[in-house]
């Protein structure tokens, strides 16, 4: 079987860092794990971890992530591009608060995405189209976004929008270099493009089920790991204050 690449998103210092690999490496192979810096040039040249790919790119670094349209669009183009473990057949996307809680977490997902007949899993995952969804009536308001579905997709319906929360996500390869391979017409927010885009592309998405009660957009869920665990949960999310 091929190996799953664990991509970690993560802008921290390198102590930070190397706290979060330490646990990280409990349950992934170290070997599979590439971080994504988005940090400062000087973080990510201080830290020891050979399997490293620097993210200089101002819509990554947004400060209002909604208003800005905050994106992974380069973060995924950098993954892509990465030559390190050529064999890899499938991608697990974390960002460096979403915390790994099982030892073969990586098994479980690529059965569930085997049992769902999938090739992406993400938390969240929901249409947004013809809803109130805030993400979805801020690019609703722009013609190109629905220009831009109709063009690209193989769908029978072009205007399907979909969301998932952006923290974690599985991947085929095939699906994570296609999403990757296609940039943005405009600025969209990183909810809402990488799942669309990937549906109108002709990708099978599926959401974590169970899996979803464990992550949520806010807060600090440190003192939730041990009821977490007891509750089957394979990750959790936010863990912030982890890693310092």
């Amino acid at each position: 079987m091929k190996p799953v690449l664990n991509v970690i998103l993560t802008h921290q210092p390198a102590s930070a860092v190397a706290a979060m690999l330490a646990w990280w490496k409990k349950c992934v192979p170290p070997e599979s794990i590439l971080l994504a810096c988005g940090g400062t040039r000087a973080d990510f040249e201080a830290i020891p971890h050979a399997a490293k790919v620097f993210i200089d790119d101002p819509r990554l670094r947004t400060r209002e992530h909604q208003r800005e349209q905050q994106s992974y669009g380069s973060v995924f183009r950098e993954v892509a591009a990465w030559r390190g473990t050529p064999d890899y057949a499938h991608i697990h996307f974390a960002e460096y608060d979403h915390l790994p809680l099982v030892e073969d977490l990586n098994q479980r997902q690529l059965a569930l995405l085997a049992e769902e007949h999938a090739d992406v899993l993400g938390f969240h995952l929901r249409r947004v189209d013809a809803t109130n969804c805030v993400h979805y009536l801020a690019h609703a308001a722009e013609p190109a976004f629905e220009d831009f579905w109709r063009k690209v997709t193989c769908r029978a319906d072009p205007g399907v929008v979909l969301s998932m929360i952006a923290t974690g996500s599985f991947w085929t390869r095939a699906a994570f270099e296609a999403v990757a391979a296609t940039p943005e017409p405009h600025p969209m927010y990183v909810e809402i493009f990488p799942p669309t885009l990937a549906h109108h592309l002709g990708y099978r998405l599926r959401d974590y089920g169970p899996q979803t009660r464990f992550v949520r957009h806010l807060g600090d869920r440190l003192s939730e790991i041990e009821t977490a665990c007891q509750s089957g949960a394979w990750t959790l999310h936010p863990v912030k204050s982890r890693w310092g």
